[in-house]
């Protein structure tokens, strides 16, 4: 009995230590904008945007030495700061960092933000999501330009 009780507490003692010793990684958005119309919603997501585009995922690498990943995009309309054909931007790896999960082949609308000097960034707390689920957006945003014309 006394060892099941000496085992039961190094047990849970080390289970303490472990859970309270784990780096954490904690996502933290801004509230949502609330009181606000869709297209209010979308076109303030737009102005605070470094840029804002549609296009599909051709690679997603991850960085070896940083918790990141950098999805390279063909652009296919873009609504602001976007005239090239292909872009990459960074995001986490997902697990409490924000990071979106980008996949292969699928096409997104992408509301990106400036890091570093010239990077551009995204994560779950934007309005990116899947094309298909985006439908409002892209109605309040209109046509767009495609990426070869003009800078918008």
């Amino acid at each position: 009995m006394k060892i099941a009780t000496s085992s039961s507490f190094s047990l849970m003692f080390l289970t303490i230590l472990v859970l309270s010793s784990v780096d954490a990684l904690a996502c933290t958005c801004e509230l949502p904008l609330r009181n606000l119309t869709l297209k209010q919603k979308v076109n303030e997501a737009r102005k605070k945007s470094k840029a804002l585009f549609a296009g599909q995922v051709l690679e997603v690498t991850a960085n070896a030495d940083v918790q990141s990943v950098v999805v390279r995009f063909k652009v296919q309309r873009s609504w602001k700061n976007l005239p090239a054909k292909e872009v990459s931007i960074v995001t986490g790896r997902g697990g409490g960092d924000c990071g979106y999960a980008f996949s292969v082949g699928e096409t997104y609308l992408v509301y990106a933000y400036s890091i570093a000097s010239k990077s551009l960034g995204t994560n779950i707390c934007q309005r990116t999501a899947k094309i298909t689920d985006v439908r409002e957006d892209l109605e309040i945003l209109g046509k767009g330009r495609e990426p070869h014309k003009s800078k918008p």
